[in-house]
């Protein structure tokens, strides 16, 4: 979906979701168009801390950063668009992978504007994951983060989407 196409079909995302508080108020239509050239069509509703640490999470979406404790979910702080690629900042997650004995920082962007999730990591290739909705405009996921890596739900059917990624050490003899 071009750029230009999201911008005529905007007001679609921001009549499904609440807006970002630092819109304010009935922000006007140039305004909501300029914000949402910035995001993809992918929602996340919330994320799902499966790890044995906490988590911290950065939301571009509401401009808020955060803690999950270990075994809690959070839905409020986290709902949000996932963001370009071009975008300044991306939807950020670390966590604590306990195979590879280290916290990985992940950065979850929309590369081609087509419902393409990326999840980057130091050191590691970019996982790409396809996340088309079935209809409409948006796909809602939950972001299930795991300790060695993570998996990805739509939020109101479990499975349908049901992609997964894990890291672990590698084994020596």
């Amino acid at each position: 979906m071009s750029t230009s196409d999201s911008l005529e079909v905007a007001d679609v995302r921001y009549q499904k979701y609440e807006l970002p508080e630092f819109l304010g108020e009935n922000p006007s239509q140039d305004t909501l168009k300029a914000f949402f050239g910035s995001y993809g069509w992918v929602y996340v509703c919330k994320i799902i801390n499966d790890t044995s640490n906490n988590l911290t999470f950065y939301n571009p979406y509401k401009n808020k950063s955060g803690d999950i404790a270990s075994g809690k979910q959070e839905s409020d702080q986290t709902k949000g668009y996932i963001p370009y690629s071009s975008a300044d900042r991306k939807y950020e997650i670390k966590y604590y992978n306990t195979a590879l004995k280290q916290w990985n920082h992940m950065n979850i962007f929309d590369p081609d504007h087509d419902w393409l999730l990326s999840f980057q990591q130091p050191g590691l290739d970019i996982d790409d994951r396809q996340v088309e909705p079935v209809t409409g405009f948006t796909s809602d996921i939950t972001l299930y983060i795991t300790d060695t890596g993570y998996k990805v739900e739509n939020c109101s059917w479990r499975n349908i989407i049901d992609s997964s990624f894990s890291l672990r050490a590698a084994h020596r003899p």
